[in-house]
């Protein structure tokens, strides 16, 4: 009786325990991740937040778990994410963004120079002596006296320096001083006596182009002190290699700038397995603060393509290839600058009608190179800045992808100061990105003021130069960056020239070449999802959305909300780098 009684009930039961578990179901539905979420390591709220997702452009909330983005949203649906654990920051309306991406830094030399003589300011010759000479007696124990920053046409009577300049600033000791584009080498008689210099030193020859040239005084033939392009490399074989714990340290500081500027990942334009090698060691460390993509390139060694050269990038791409250290990018150099007349004009310079500039290689040889660097799978990138050197890069481009076959290649064009309006469109017909430098606009001050950019150019190749919006409108994607130590890391001041065409006073009122003004928008692009692009890495930063890398800064003034001439003054006010929080300062 007991047990019909006992399966009475049960039977009873089963209804209530059906629709009490379908209700749960129907509840778990509605509810949803709202209740099984996993928690936040960091979440911010309060905010404006601009993710550079245009599916989604402003969100008010994130949430951060580990090293990866879990949520966007409003801070009521990102409330669920946060327990008593959770680190909440109060963005308090500020303005957060992705992290900002440099495409084109030689980081190891800027982060050099951050102990260097700096004659970036230095606007005469005599301050440029004073300057050298002050830095040299309050270093006394450095071997080398190091610089960085001088101009072209301040130094009378040529306008270039010379050694008896550097040797009256520093008279007991090697000097070595480059040049504000980092494409000449000013040193004094000891550096010059330490790399067996001499009259009969020829310059730097490779295949019957030369790629260096060592200044010699027209008179005596003698080498004046200054050594261009590739003839740097004859002084800088002589400079000795730092302690590693030294290279480390002063990597760790220029990080420390890089961050404190809102900048979470670079692209190093030079570089080799040594600088790799130095980044994975302090990722191991846990001390990178910096994702880091380097090219294989040398301003003063020209690419060969030889069995040891070949097989140092192939282990460069095999060993490098996460989330902090990368290879697998090739940078040749097209051409040099305008200032020096070494960049490769099609039509003859302005102010030097027997001078049209010379491309570092032959057209045959840049072919050959580049169709078997494509062919074994890398990324090509080229500094060409004369409208020659651009043409000829395209030209090589469009005739590997037809040689090797259709790939996402993302090929590269760095730089582009002129132009052949012709050319413009090829880089959307072909894929081929652009990777510009903003601030180089106004370095020295804006091309309508002269200057000896200006002058060199000449006004008819002024009217599509740094033609930023054509580019644009022609379908290539636009990356930016500094060229840092060639012009400042600062981001802010290359998305405020971007969008002003103007210097830092507002000159000229309406812009140089106004036409080619961008968007804010599409300046910051350049900085974040095109950047990302530009690196196949867009598929793990530049945008703020779910599953990607937390990366993201937090601004002290809403960029969409100030003058224009007001970027720059900007501060960056937190940095976050996977998840990370790396700097710090004013929230």
């Amino acid at each position: 009786m007991r047990s019909s009684i006992v399966r009475h009930q049960a039977t009873h039961c089963l209804p209530k325990i059906a629709i009490l578990f379908f209700s749960w179901l129907v509840l778990f539905h509605v509810l949803g991740p709202a209740q099984v979420v996993p928690a936040a390591d960091l979440l911010l709220l309060h905010g404006r937040i601009y993710t550079s997702n245009p599916a989604e452009p402003w969100v008010e909330a994130i949430a951060i778990a580990g090293d990866k983005i879990m949520a966007l949203g409003s801070d009521q649906e990102l409330a669920a994410y946060r327990t008593r654990k959770t680190m909440v920051i109060d963005l308090a309306g500020r303005m957060a963004m992705p992290g900002l991406i440099d495409s084109h830094t030689h980081f190891v030399a800027g982060s050099e120079g951050l102990a260097w003589v700096n004659l970036e300011q230095a606007t005469t010759s005599q301050e440029v002596q004073e300057c050298i000479h002050a830095y040299s007696v309050a270093h006394p124990k450095l071997a080398w006296v190091r610089g960085s920053g001088w101009l072209y046409g301040i130094f009378p009577p040529t306008g270039l320096p010379t050694k008896r300049l550097l040797d009256e600033a520093v008279p007991d000791r090697p000097a070595a001083i480059v040049s504000y584009d980092m494409h000449s080498l000013w040193v004094n008689t000891r550096a010059m006596a330490l790399a067996h210099i001499t009259r009969e030193t020829p310059d730097v020859v490779v295949n019957g182009i030369v790629v260096g040239t060592i200044v010699r005084d027209s008179t005596t033939g003698e080498a004046t002190g200054l050594f261009k392009e590739a003839a740097m490399g004859l002084i800088e074989r002589v400079i000795p290699d730092p302690p590693r714990e030294d290279e480390l340290a002063t990597l760790r500081s220029g990080m420390e700038e890089a961050n404190r500027l809102g900048l979470t990942a670079i692209v190093n334009a030079t570089g080799d397995l040594h600088e790799m090698e130095l980044y994975d060691e302090l990722n191991k460390r846990g001390e990178l603060t910096l994702r880091t993509t380097t090219a294989f390139a040398h301003e003063a060694i020209p690419h060969r393509l030889t069995p040891q050269e070949l097989q140092s990038f192939e282990e460069g791409r095999r060993r490098f290839h996460d989330d902090w250290v990368r290879a697998g990018l090739i940078k040749f150099f097209a051409d040099g600058v305008v200032e020096s007349h070494s960049a490769a004009m099609l039509e003859p310079y302005a102010d030097d009608p027997y001078l049209r500039g010379s491309t570092s290689y032959t057209p045959d040889e840049f072919q050959k190179f580049v169709t078997e660097l494509d062919r074994r799978g890398f990324q090509i990138m080229t500094h060409a800045i004369g409208d020659r050197a651009v043409r000829m890069t395209l030209d090589v481009y469009e005739t590997a992808e037809k040689q090797n076959g259709a790939r996402d290649r993302r090929f590269r064009i760095e730089h582009i100061e002129t132009i052949n309006p012709s050319d413009i469109p090829r880089f959307g017909q072909l894929g081929v990105i652009a990777s510009v430098m903003p601030y180089h606009l106004c370095l020295g001050g804006c091309p309508n003021e002269g200057g000896v950019w200006a002058s060199n150019l000449g006004p008819a190749r002024l009217r599509s130069a740094f033609a930023w919006r054509d580019l644009l409108a022609s379908g290539a994607h636009l990356a930016f960056g500094s060229d840092w130590p060639v012009a400042s890391l600062n981001p802010l001041l290359g998305i405020q020239t971007a969008v002003t065409r103007q210097d830092l006073n507002g000159k000229p009122q309406e812009g140089w070449n106004s036409q080619q003004k961008l968007t804010l928008d599409q300046a910051l692009a350049g900085y974040t999802r095109d950047a990302a692009f530009a690196s196949f890495f867009d598929q793990r930063i530049g945008s703020l959305e779910a599953g990607k890398l937390a990366d993201l800064i937090v601004l002290s003034q809403n960029l969409f909300e100030v003058p224009a001439l007001k970027i720059s003054e900007t501060k960056v006010q937190l940095t976050i780098v996977g998840g990370r929080i790396v700097w710090r300062g004013g929230i």
